[in-house]
């Protein structure tokens, strides 16, 4: 692990400016970065790492009704 160059590279994103940051994190988020421990995960694995991953987010009891789903329910045919 290269912790000095880690800190080197904190130390000069922190100081660009917001919008520069915004555009580093946007070019990193573009960016293949998976350990090589997760690549080799099997199918299960990677489905409870996904539910894990799933379950931070708030739960809510909104549901919809299967009327509302049905597709001319959703979509406007007239053909604009």
């Amino acid at each position: 692990m290269n912790v000095q160059l880690v800190d080197s590279l904190v130390e000069i994103v922190s100081k660009l400016t917001p919008e520069d940051q915004k555009l580093f994190l946007s070019k990193l988020s573009h960016i293949n970065i998976i350990p090589s421990e997760q690549q080799n995960l099997t199918s299960a694995e990677k489905v409870a790492q996904f539910q894990e991953w799933l379950s931070q987010f708030p739960q809510s009891s909104i549901t919809l009704s299967d009327e509302s789903l049905r597709r001319e329910n959703i979509y406007d045919d007239r053909g604009i």
